[in-house]
C-alpha cells in the first residue's frame, strides 16, 4: 500500500458529457503483483491537474463542483474529457474513514478534486482529419440495407460494423430506385441515457426513393432519418481515424455553441465519390449530427445545486410551493422531479419523451385520446432504489397496477402482456384478436364443468 491514509475515488471524465455511471473506488499502489483476485486495476499516467479542496457540508460541496465547472468555463485550460482519461477524489480516512458513511446520509466532506487538463502538446491538433464544420438542412432520407444491433458485451463495434458492410457491398445492386448522387450510409441510432460506449443499432445501405412500391430484398430493413438541421462534420484520412468527427462534434463543437441543442437519438455517416476505400488517407467522409435551435432559456432563480450523479448545474427549485401558472408551449429539459407533488395539472396536447417513472402514484387523470408508445419495464431481476437519481443503478420492477379505472374502448397493440392479471373487471366487448373474451371465458366455464 503506497498510500494508505487516502481513499481515491476514479470518475470516468468522458461521462460527464451525459451523467457519470461508473465509479471505482480504491486505494494507491506501488504495483499490482499480488493482488487478491477480482479487483480493478486503474492506472493514470502523469499529467497535469487542476485541484480543488472540498470542505464542508453538502451545499458547500456543490457550490465546489459549480466554482469548478465555472472556471474550466473561463479558463484557457480544457479539461481532458476525452474517453479513456479518469479524474480522482482524494479522500483521507481519518479521523473519519468517509466511506464508512452510507451516501445519503454523509454531510461533513473533505476531499481534493483532481481535473485532468489536456496538456497544450496534445492539444495542438487532435482533430488533424477534420477538414470542415458546417449546419446544414436537410428533407427525409429513406435508407435500405442491411441491420444489426450492436450489443458492446458481445462484439467489438469495430469489428461487427465492417462486417455489415461487407454483408451489403455486394447487395446494393438489389436496392430499387437508389438515389443519386450515389452515396452509402451508415445509420446509428440510439436508446437513452446516450453517451459514449453504449449499445446501438447499425443499418449499412443506401439511399432509395421515399415513396418506392419495390419490396424491401430479403433479408434488409429499411429505415427513414428525419429532416431538419444537421452539423455536418467532413474528415479527410483513413477510416480508423472516423471518431474523431464524434470526438470533435461533442467535445468541441456542441459544448462551445449556444445556439443549438443536439437530438441524441441518431447520427449517420455518408460515404461518396471522394470516399476511396477505408485505408486511403485521401479519403473523404462525413458525419452528420442531427440538431434542433434552442429555444431561449430564462432563469427562474440564482440559486444552483449539483445533481448527485451526472454532476449537471441545476437550478435550484427544490421545496418551492408554485400555483396558479401557466407554462403553455414551454419546454422542460433535464428536470429533477423527485418527490414532487402535481395537483390539477393540465397536460393537453403536451408530449412526454424519455420519463422514468418509479414508485409513482397516479390518481384522479383524464386521458382521452393519450397514447403510450415504446413503454417498457427496466431489464432488471429486482428493484434497486438507490438513493442517486438517473436511470442505472435506480430501477424498480414492482408490477404495473390499474386501479378503479376506465379504460373502455382502449387498444392495446404490440404490447407484452405475459403475467398481466385481470381481477374483477368489467369485461363486455373486450376482444383478444378479435375474439370476444367473455365468449372465451364462457367456453373454458363449459369445458371445466364438463
Amino acid at each position: 500500500m503506497q498510500d494508505p491514509d487516502n481513499g481515491y475515488v476514479f470518475i470516468p471524465e468522458w461521462q460527464w458529457a451525459t451523467e457519470v455511471t461508473t465509479l471505482w473506488v480504491g486505494m494507491l499502489v506501488s504495483g499490482f503483483e499480488g493482488l487478491p483476485d477480482g479487483l480493478a486495476q486503474v492506472t493514470i499516467p502523469a499529467k497535469r491537474f487542476a485541484r480543488l479542496r472540498v470542505k464542508g457540508d453538502r451545499k458547500q460541496m456543490e457550490q465546489c463542483y459549480g466554482y469548478l465547472f465555472e472556471w474550466f468555463d473561463k479558463s484557457p485550460h480544457r479539461r481532458d474529457v476525452r474517453e479513456g482519461s479518469l479524474g480522482f477524489e482524494k479522500n483521507a480516512l481519518h479521523p473519519v474513514n468517509p466511506f464508512d458513511i452510507p451516501a445519503d446520509e454523509i454531510n461533513e466532506f473533505d476531499f481534493y478534486i483532481h481535473a485532468p487538463l489536456i496538456e497544450p502538446a496534445e492539444s495542438s491538433d487532435p482533430y488533424s482529419g477534420i477538414i470542415s464544420v458546417e449546419v446544414k438542412e436537410a428533407g427525409p432520407r429513406r435508407i435500405v440495407g442491411v441491420e444489426a444491433f450492436i450489443d458492446r458485451n458481445l462484439v467489438q463495434a469495430h469489428q461487427a460494423v465492417p462486417e455489415l458492410w461487407q454483408r451489403i457491398m455486394p447487395r446494393l445492386k438489389e436496392v430499387g430506385s437508389v438515389k443519386a448522387p450515389f452515396a452509402t450510409f451508415g445509420l446509428y441510432g440510439y436508446e437513452p441515457p446516450f453517451g459514449p460506449g453504449q449499445n446501438f443499432r447499425y443499418l449499412a445501405g443506401v439511399e432509395s426513393a421515399p415513396h418506392s412500391s419495390e419490396p424491401l430484398p430479403d433479408g434488409m430493413a429499411d429505415r427513414v432519418i428525419p429532416g431538419g438541421e444537421f452539423v455536418t462534420v467532413t474528415y479527410k484520412g483513413t477510416a480508423s481515424g472516423l471518431e474523431q468527427t464524434w470526438n470533435y462534434f461533442h467535445q468541441v463543437w456542441f459544448p462551445l455553441q449556444t445556439d443549438y441543442d443536439a437530438i441524441d437519438e441518431f447520427e449517420f455517416e455518408r460515404h461518396d465519390g471522394r470516399f476511396q476505400g477505408t485505408d486511403n488517407e485521401q479519403s473523404v467522409m462525413e458525419m452528420h449530427f442531427p440538431v434542433k435551435r434552442r429555444v431561449q432559456e430564462r432563469r427562474l432563480t440564482d440559486k444552483i445545486v449539483v445533481d448527485e450523479k451526472g454532476r449537471h448545474l441545476l437550478q435550484d427549485l427544490r421545496n418551492e410551493n408554485i400555483r396558479m401558472a401557466s407554462f403553455q408551449g414551454s419546454s422542460f429539459h433535464g428536470i429533477d422531479m423527485r418527490d414532487t407533488a402535481l395537483r390539477y395539472v393540465n397536460f393537453v396536447h403536451s408530449e412526454w419523451e424519455h420519463i422514468y417513472f418509479a414508485g409513482v402514484h397516479i390518481r384522479s387523470i383524464q386521458m382521452g385520446g393519450t397514447v403510450f408508445e415504446d413503454i417498457r419495464r427496466p431489464e432488471a431481476p429486482m428493484s434497486r432504489l438507490d438513493a442517486e437519481p438517473g436511470t442505472d443503478g435506480w430501477v424498480n420492477v414492482e408490477p404495473v397496477v390499474f386501479r378503479n379505472s376506465d379504460l373502455s374502448t382502449g387498444r392495446f397493440e404490440n404490447c407484452d402482456l405475459s403475467g398481466v392479471q385481470l381481477n374483477g373487471c368489467r369485461l363486455d366487448g373486450m376482444t383478444i384478436d378479435g375474439i370476444p373474451v367473455t365468449e372465451l371465458l364462457d367456453d373454458y366455464l363449459k369445458r371445466k364443468e364438463a
